[in-house]
Order: C-alpha cells, then structure tokens, then sequence
C-alpha cells in the first residue's frame, strides 16, 4: 500500500500511497456499498470558511476549487469490512472578501495529507453501513491584499459522515475544529500566530472533465 518515493514531506500523517494509479476523470461510475480500485479521484469542492484577524475582525469566505486524492486499494471485497486509505496530492480554492481580498488555498507540501474511510465500530454490526471519512490536511493560505502567506502547523481534520459510495462526491462535510486554529506566517513560523480558522465547512463535488489550471 505505501511506497518509498524521493522528496518526502517533512511531516506526515499517516501512510503515504503509491499515485502509480488510475487517474479517474469524468465520466466514472460511482456504486453505492461497493469498494472501488485505487485510483486518483479529481473531483470538485466548494467550502465555506471563518477567518478571525485579531484587530482586523471575522470574516466568512465562500470558497470554490478542485482537489486531487489518491485511494489505496480495498482491503477487503466487502462493503461493511474494507477499509480504504487516502492522502490528498492537490489542491487548489479560491475565495474572495471584500476586507480580507482574494484568497487561494493550496496544499502545504511539506505535509502529507492523509486520511481514511471505514466503517464506525458502532455501526460494524450491520451488512450495508454508512462509512465515515476523515483526512488529516496541511495547507497554506495566501492573502496578497494583506501581504500575507499563513499555514497551519495543527492538521485541519475534515471529516464525512454517512458515506455510501468511494469516493464520496456529492457529500457534505464539517472541519472539526475546536474553537479555533492557529495560522502562522510562513516568513515568520515561530511567532505568535497571525489569525485563526474559526469554523469550516464543505462539499465534495463530482468528478471534473480535466483538471483545471490553478
């Protein structure tokens, strides 16, 4: 499942899986209850986030992007009992604000972003459950209006429930965030952080047609 590959992230995770798979790109067919090959999902994604500046103020930025995820294989044939790991290799959001101006979200690759989907242990009783998703993510955030370029140094957690299908495009999603996440200057990490992820939520969309130039 994991591959040894020159370059590696500074920080990681969790298991870092072989991209040597399909790149699946629209159309594709998405079985409910059915584990699915590996491959590289180039889906949609759309996001709402809450930024808090101190002595600036909080602002809520709509977000609108496309995110690259590679999948391992199944570990099992069977719905209920397979297990599938993930780590995501791209991703490009863009949103606007009028006081904070544009911003772009893309993967901070110094970090392996990973993650997992399975079955609840609550829920392993039954034939047919809904899977939960979860994906541990580094990312940088480039405000060019404020002259800002932030990280986070604490993963931010973005967790699916009630997922039917691999991979699960059209499902909503929460960033589980406690009260709030730091976001560092990348030109001056060790200082006290310069704003907060307050609160984040998303959806994943279908597959693209080809990926879109950043």
């Amino acid at each position: 499942m994991a591959t040894a590959v020159k370059n590696e992230p500074r920080i990681k995770y969790g298991p870092q899986l072989d991209t040597n798979v399909p790149d699946l790109f629209d159309p594709q067919t998405v079985t409910p209850y059915t584990p699915p090959p590996a491959g590289i999902d180039n889906l949609g994604i759309t996001s709402v986030d809450t930024f808090k500046v101190p002595g600036v103020g909080e602002f809520t930025v709509e977000f609108n992007g496309h995110v690259r995820v590679v999948r391992s294989k199944p570990t099992t044939d069977e719905w209920a009992t397979t297990e599938v790991y993930t780590n995501l290799i791209e991703l490009h959001m863009h949103g606007e604000s009028p006081e904070l101006g544009p911003i772009d979200v893309t993967l901070n690759h110094e970090c392996l972003s990973t993650g997992m989907i399975r079955t609840p242990f609550d829920a392993e009783s039954e034939s047919q459950p809904a899977k939960a998703c979860r994906m541990a993510v580094g990312a940088v955030f480039e405000l060019p209006k404020l002259g800002l370029k932030l990280f986070n140094k604490e993963p931010v957690l973005l967790t699916i429930d009630d997922v039917r299908s691999i991979p699960p495009a059209g499902n909503p999603g929460k960033g589980q965030i406690y009260q709030m996440l730091p976001l560092y200057d990348v030109e001056n990490a060790e200082a006290e952080p310069v704003a907060f992820l307050t609160s984040l939520s998303f959806r994943m969309g279908t597959y693209l047609t080809e990926t879109p130039q950043p």
